[in-house]
């Protein structure tokens, strides 16, 4: 990116921390996050993104699906965030594009929180 800046070594500098990805997870509406999130939040570039949360994941901090051609975050942690994801939940053992039911996308909270959606 035009604004990222280089170290006397020619190296770029680290303008996005990892505590500005977490921060995401706090910042969108939902339970999980995208790339595409991070970078539209943070200002960065998608690859950026993925990046930053693929180290994230490394650190045991996030976890990852990819579901209907697209990779999903949530954070591991649920004591720290109060939308964390049961990755241990039936609801993760669907092929990526299927749900089991043909309703999902009407009723993703009930599905996902066992509430009914307003």
């Amino acid at each position: 990116m035009s604004n990222d800046k280089r170290e006397e070594t020619g190296r770029y500098t680290e303008r996005i921390s990892l505590d500005d990805v977490r921060s995401v997870f706090e910042a969108v509406d939902g339970p999980v996050v995208t790339s595409g999130d991070v970078a539209e939040t943070v200002d960065c570039s998608r690859e950026t993104a993925r990046r930053k949360l693929r180290t994230l994941e490394e650190h045991g901090r996030v976890a990852s699906r990819k579901t209907a051609g697209r990779v999903v975050w949530w954070v591991v942690n649920e004591r720290e965030h109060t939308r964390g994801i049961n990755s241990d939940d039936s609801f993760w053992e669907f092929d990526p594009g299927t749900s089991g039911e043909s309703t999902v996308s009407e009723n993703v909270d009930e599905i996902l929180y066992g509430e009914e959606s307003t």
